[in-house]
């Protein structure tokens, strides 16, 4: 029975490693497109989007087989929890990157207003959480998850940093269009900020699979 659970955690760990990359790539691209102001490569995240949905489907569906198997360990317990948590906030951030591609194709050719420009730092910071926690979880590493999720204090900070700044420019507008553009600049960097809290709860999930302890940042 052993062997059974063992040749199951490795499927289930293979797909969730699959999906990861998937959905770090989608925000890659996304970034990619943003800073380049590439119509044609913000409709590829999005039709990419199918991919990361139909990973959390067969995930879930993994794990439910898994805990059917005849009295599962608590450790299998806890490996399918954090599993299914993973794979949910993985689906999070291709949602996300989704996202940040329909804001583009919006903006079309008009690109990241000037006075924001903390916009491209933070999709740097939430692009390096993403590498960093990834990796954690790859190669099992609760020190490289911490330090992954303590970055979320500073993305969260310059999040504000753009709402509030974007916040003011609109009482000087009265223009709509111009407010509307405004307001899809804090819709795009609220995206990029959630992109951050989704890797810094993959940290937690690794570090509770790693360890064994639960935290929270």
């Amino acid at each position: 029975m052993e062997q059974v659970y063992e040749k199951k955690r490795e499927q289930l760990l293979s797909d969730l490693s699959d999906m990861s990359e998937v959905a770090e790539e989608m925000l890659q691209n996304v970034m990619k497109a943003l800073e380049n102001v590439d119509v044609d490569a913000a409709h590829e995240v999005i039709s990419r989007d199918d991919v990361v949905d139909n990973y959390l489907i067969t995930i879930e569906e993994e794990v439910s087989r898994l805990l059917t198997l005849d009295q599962p360990l608590a450790s299998d317990t806890w490996f399918s929890i954090a599993m299914i948590k993973i794979a949910n906030d993985l689906e999070r951030i291709g949602d996300q990157a989704t996202n940040i591609a329909e804001i583009l194709l919006e903006l079309k050719h008009d690109g990241i207003l000037k006075p924001l420009v903390m916009i491209p730092e933070l999709a740097d910071i939430v692009s390096d959480m993403l590498d960093v926690v990834l990796e954690a979880f790859s190669t099992r590493n609760a020190d490289l998850a911490e330090a992954a999720c303590r970055m979320d204090e500073k993305a969260d900070n310059l999040y504000e940093d753009i709402y509030h700044k974007a916040i003011k420019m609109i009482s000087k507008k009265e223009d709509r269009e111009e407010i509307k553009h405004i307001v899809q600049h804090i819709n795009l960097a609220k995206s990029l900020e959630r992109v951050g809290d989704h890797a810094t709860n993959i940290g937690e999930e690794t570090i509770f699979f790693v360890t064994g302890k639960r935290v929270k940042y």
